[in-house]
């Protein structure tokens, strides 16, 4: 079986998602995607495409980002075509950093299996709407209903769903009135054959995207209302100059120290989570969140917000903490873990728990899902 597979993504934990399935898938496959996404593969057929509107000054920004718009779609048409001169009997469709759905499923290309690792956040969450409050709102109007318009149109036209949480697959249902399929993700075999366990450093962690929701203002908070105020290691996979501004002003105002580390390698990372004290995800609505999964595997214990899918990735109270957004609470578990026989029972929890989330597993589900679309059923 031949798989078109189609993205446009950067670095991040979807991308990382689909890496890891691509590893392990048992097919033929071939990446195609747009010049504006981080390939996976060193053959990948890159569609070109670039924007305008981020080169120039806010000033001329709003015609250009409505030439982009229409450069984007355009791009997607001409991505159907590497796609059937591949020989793809079936698409493999992953998300658009855009739009989220990619439009190409609205040409002429094989039958698609979605996997949507989370809905369009800006189009169903007050909160994430109301980052596009402004002066410039009237203007953009019209934009983002053709996003919306085009994200719908394309998801409608995907022949099956797959995703990676129950709490996205609700979502989901809610959005689109589709079912999708979840589908167990997995942890990288170099954490989870880590055979001899470090103690713990000195440093908590929180890793994640440089944006508000990923909550790593949040940690810093919390930090400063725990008896030993650890210093807070942040780990990005890619730079923000102003929310890393943002962070350094907030430590600073707290009298906290923290280390900013962007785009480390997976070895560095491994280690990071292998020396620290806990690593804490306080995330917003997060879909699942790979991070938590990946700091259990080296017997890192966690403690994550109880919003969205981070909650179905940790034995709550065993391998790790779930706990409202709220500075005073998520302070109370920092301290819990001060007691050495509390974190040491929660690091060996930990990484038994992770081992049952592996990649294989999460590749032969979607191998399975694309022989199925192929097939026409479902």
């Amino acid at each position: 079986m031949m798989v078109a597979i189609v993205h446009n993504m950067q670095e991040g934990g979807a991308r990382r998602r689909l890496s890891n399935q691509m590893a392990h898938m048992t097919c033929d496959t071939v990446e195609i995607c747009l010049e504006s996404a981080a390939p996976i593969t060193s053959g990948a057929i890159i569609v070109p495409f670039r924007r305008r509107a981020p080169l120039r000054s806010r000033l001329f920004r709003p015609p250009l980002r409505y030439i982009d718009l229409a450069a984007l779609a355009h791009a997607w048409r001409r991505a159907a075509r590497p796609i059937r001169e591949s020989g793809a009997e079936v698409v493999f469709l992953n998300p658009c950093r855009y739009l989220q759905a990619p439009a190409v499923v609205l040409e002429r290309i094989p039958p698609a299996l979605y996997f949507c690792d989370e809905t369009r956040r800006v189009d169903t969450e007050p909160a994430a709407r109301a980052t596009r409050q402004g002066p410039t709102t009237p203007i953009y109007a019209p934009m983002y209903a053709a996003e919306r318009c085009l994200d719908r149109l394309a998801a409608s036209r995907a022949a099956r769903w797959a995703t990676n949480s129950h709490y996205t697959a609700s979502e989901i249902d809610r959005v689109y009135h589709r079912t999708a399929e979840v589908v167990t993700m997995g942890v990288a075999e170099s954490l989870l054959s880590a055979t001899e366990r470090r103690p713990p450093g000195s440093n908590l962690l929180s890793v994640g995207a440089l944006v508000q929701g990923k909550g790593h203002d949040l940690a810093l908070r919390s930090i400063a209302l725990t008896a030993r105020r650890r210093p807070l290691t942040v780990v990005a996979p890619r730079p923000e100059p102003d929310e890393e501004s943002r962070l350094r002003a907030l430590a600073a105002e707290l009298g906290l120290d923290m280390d900013l580390r962007v785009g480390i390698t997976d070895a560095e990372l491994g280690e990071l989570y292998e020396t620290a004290q806990a690593t804490l995800y306080l995330a917003q609505r997060e879909p699942l969140g790979l991070v938590s999964l990946e700091a259990q595997a080296c017997g890192c214990p966690v403690i994550v917000s109880d919003e969205g899918g981070l909650p179905e990735t940790i034995v709550d109270g065993v391998t790790g903490w779930k706990t409202p957004r709220d500075p005073a609470q998520v302070a109370r578990i920092i301290d819990l873990l001060e007691d050495g026989a509390t974190r040491e029972n929660a690091s060996a929890a930990a990484a038994a728990h992770a081992r049952r989330w592996n990649w294989p597993a999460s590749a032969s589900a979607i191998d399975r899902l694309l022989d199925e679309v192929r097939s026409g059923l479902g």
